[in-house]
């Protein structure tokens, strides 16, 4: 009877025990969810209040708008600002860098620009030209001579397109990383080369004057077209497609050339531009009151401009491109002083 009372009182002490701790972990177990709770209570009202005072979808819109507009607008004032950007880039063959001075449109009105171009430069060079200078320059407005879009030849040096493309616009890079290997190029040992790129930005000065006494006679009427060359078919796209991935503006200009010049060719590139919305200016079949006379504005008797022809040109452009686009005049801004010192050297070397 001992025994048993010993054994039940025993199992009574360990179902006591059992029970107790049994109540503690309940216990336990309802404070951490009673915690767990309101805690929750109070985050979800903090949320909810802040859901209150977050704006609305449209708002975000708007902000995000009014952001992006001040984004752009503060990238655009600082390419304004930068005396190694260029507003207008113009890109063509040996009659562009004899017909268009990029100082005396500077010194009119105050747009910088910049010739990249080399003799008989076919589409493939000016496109490989075009896609490194993007890398580096945001222009506005990029002005394509047109003569080369019927040039077949490769006039380019042995070390490829690349190459040859950079030795006709190396001083644009003069502030990036590149200009390490490229001040180390034999072509900078060329004095006239360098005088062209870097003091002139791009434009060939020459004031002899061989007059083309068959003045426009080149230019007979036909309902003909010239088919671009291939090679023109292949890269023309390509340089279509940059300029629309930049979001640049484009201007055709053909200038007086009696060698190349025919209204075939004319009638060629006046279709291409009207398809995809180009502005074309044409000067062999309207020289558009600029007074351009063969017998004194041509160097070489009507194959390229002098300097005379060239005055010309560049007085209509500078006076089309203000009225066309959206430029600001940048004489006044003593960061491109620069400008006004190459326009003087220039002016000294007129006779």
């Amino acid at each position: 009877r001992v025994l048993f009372r010993s054994i039940s009182m025993s199992r009574y002490k360990l179902k006591t025990n059992i029970k107790k701790r049994l109540l503690i972990v309940i216990g336990c177990f309802s404070i951490i969810i009673g915690i767990v709770f309101g805690y929750r209570i109070i985050i979800l009202e903090k949320l909810e209040q802040e859901l209150k005072s977050f704006p609305k979808d449209e708002e975000i819109d708007d902000n995000y708008r009014e952001n992006i507009s001040s984004i752009d607008n503060a990238d655009d004032n600082h390419v304004e600002d930068d005396p190694d950007n260029i507003d207008v880039l113009t890109i063509g063959n040996s009659d562009m860098y004899s017909a268009f001075n990029p100082l005396q449109l500077w010194h009119e009105h105050g747009i910088t620009s910049f010739v990249a171009a080399g003799p008989m430069q076919n589409m493939k060079l000016s496109y490989y030209m075009l896609k490194k200078i993007l890398t580096v320059q945001k222009p506005k407005l990029i002005i394509i001579e047109t003569a080369n879009f019927f040039e077949k030849r490769e006039e380019i040096d042995r070390q490829g397109y690349k190459y040859t493309a950079m030795k006709y616009s190396y001083s644009l890079f003069k502030k990036t990383d590149e200009w390490q290997n490229i001040k180390k190029e034999s072509y900078l040992n060329d004095k006239s080369l360098r005088n062209r790129i870097e003091n002139q930005k791009g434009y060939y000065f020459n004031q002899k004057v061989e007059s083309n006494s068959k003045d426009f006679s080149y230019m007979k009427m036909t309902k003909k077209r010239e088919q671009f060359p291939a090679i023109t078919q292949m890269y023309l796209p390509k340089i279509m497609s940059l300029i629309k991935e930049y979001d640049i503006s484009v201007l055709f200009v053909c200038f007086p050339t009696a060698t190349t010049g025919s209204y075939a060719r004319h009638n060629m590139v006046s279709d291409y531009a009207k398809e995809n919305g180009i502005p074309f200016l044409d000067f062999n079949v309207d020289q558009y009151g600029t007074g351009f006379d063969w017998h004194t504005d041509s160097r070489d008797g009507g194959n390229h401009l002098n300097y005379s022809g060239a005055l010309k040109m560049t007085k209509y452009l500078g006076e089309y491109l203000s009225q066309n686009y959206n430029f600001v005049d940048k004489r006044d801004n003593s960061l491109f002083h620069e400008w006004n010192d190459a326009y003087q050297k220039l002016m000294k070397r007129v006779k």
